[in-house]
């Protein structure tokens, strides 16, 4: 396991990592302390553990919009999965139609 160090609000934190996961860990970590700038930057007067929080949800909700599409994509193969269940449903009863008349001649 490696160790790293990620700055964040101002405060040094030590964290342990997978090895080779450090600058991964450092990019996020700097993500979070870029979304508490803003928030500083745009006035908010909030104590530190109310500015990780709101930081917490200002990216929860960038991922929230960032899986919209595959949500919608998710809906649309719904869709599409009932519509050929229901096509293969009445060609199958058809096929069975045919063979009840092919064994009836």
């Amino acid at each position: 396991m490696a160790q790293v160090t990620v700055a964040v609000n101002g405060r040094d934190y030590d964290l342990t990592c997978g090895d080779g996961e450090e600058a991964h860990l450092l990019e996020l970590a700097s993500y979070i302390d870029g979304k508490i700038t803003a928030l500083r930057g745009a006035g908010v007067n909030l104590s530190d553990a109310q500015l990780l929080l709101m930081a917490g949800l200002v990216i929860a909700d960038e991922l929230s919009d960032a899986k919209e599409p595959a949500r919608e994509g998710d809906a649309v193969m719904n869709s599409f999965t009932e519509t050929m269940t229901q096509t293969l449903d009445a060609m199958a009863s058809r096929l069975e139609k045919m063979a009840a008349q092919i064994e009836a001649s």
